[in-house]
């Protein structure tokens, strides 16, 4: 669906002619400029750099960057996707982008994909790297599933991911799409997405469990755009294939959060003991994996038709996007 753009540029004000002739350029910044400006009180402070003389205390188990983690997603990517729409395509822009948050009636299968599979999918290449000792702790702790992972999901979508998708999936891959392809799309998007998660690198204990040098936060970092264009590329064909949800997003970018990282299933049905050195390779097999198989039977289109917009229109948000097959 298209939206005309109703704010003529030869009567905004400078700022929104700016906006108006590049969204792209304009979110980007308003989205990591609110994010560091809700991330900068930890940075500076001693948890951080220790640049400023306070400590931010730790609030029950959740780690300390958690608690700026909503109001940076809020202040970065929900305002900048919001702001730029409504000067690019108005009040009716603003209500299409609202209506892909309650983009509900995309199929029962990729339901069960965020939901069933990827957890499956995790079990699987765990027990690639760990043997029948992951599907073991499964059949035996099955509840679990819905008394930990399901639940975890719903925390991690309401708590960040509600903000951070109405921002890369209400607005980024979108436009990005539109302007360059589906695969050209990831590559720009996978880096600025992994760069979106530089203040933590910042604070200690979040990604490092001591403050580091360069070198070893440059290793990192790349090694985080590797896997954040994988797993994007992954997310945009699910995107493209639910006509452009973003409830879909949000539930399958909660869905990889909660079986990734220290406390993800897998470490929760066993113990420290039995997973080694797992975490890493299944971190990066996974994606890849499924990235490649992706590229190759979608030729680099990741299910994406782009719909063509009449002269003197310009496309907001593809809030109709056909959902296609591979």
């Amino acid at each position: 669906m298209s939206t005309m753009t109703t704010t003529s540029p030869e009567t905004a004000s400078p700022l929104k002619r700016l906006i108006i002739h590049h969204p792209l350029i304009a979110f980007f910044a308003i989205a990591f400029a609110g994010e560091w400006i809700a991330f900068l009180p930890l940075v500076l402070a001693q948890n951080g750099l220790g640049v400023l003389p306070y400590t931010i205390p730790e609030i029950g188990l959740v780690p300390v960057a958690q608690w700026f983690a909503l109001p940076a997603s809020i202040l970065g990517p929900t305002l900048a996707s919001f702001t730029v729409t409504a000067i690019t395509g108005g009040k009716a822009g603003v209500q299409q982008l609202l209506r892909r948050y309650m983009l509900w009636r995309v199929g029962l299968r990729w339901y069960l994909l965020v939901l069933v599979g990827v957890p499956l999918i995790q079990l699987a290449c765990a027990s690639f790297f760990l043997g029948t000792a992951p599907l073991t702790a499964f059949l035996q702790q099955w509840p679990s599933y819905f008394t930990v992972y399901l639940p975890n999901v719903l925390i991690i979508a309401v708590a960040v991911q509600i903000w951070e998708e109405g921002g890369w999936s209400g607005f980024a891959i979108p436009r990005l799409q539109q302007r360059f392809g589906a695969w050209r799309a990831v590559l720009i998007f996978g880096p600025l997405w992994a760069l979106f998660h530089l203040p933590v690198f910042f604070v200690p204990g979040q990604i490092f469990d001591q403050k580091v040098g360069a070198v070893t936060m440059i290793v990192q970092m790349a090694l985080l755009i590797i896997l954040a264009t994988l797993t994007r590329i992954i997310m945009t064909w699910v995107f493209n294939n639910t006509k452009g949800s973003i409830l879909i997003a949000i539930l399958l970018h909660a869905a990889l959060d909660a079986s990734n990282g220290a406390s993800d299933y897998i470490h929760h049905l066993l113990p420290a003991s039995q997973l080694g050195g797992y975490s890493l390779g299944a971190t990066l097999v996974v994606p890849l994996a499924g990235a490649v198989l992706l590229l190759i039977l979608t030729k680099g289109k990741l299910s994406y038709k782009p719909e063509p917009a009449p002269q003197g229109v310009e496309v907001s948000q593809p809030a109709e996007m056909p959902s296609t097959s591979v």
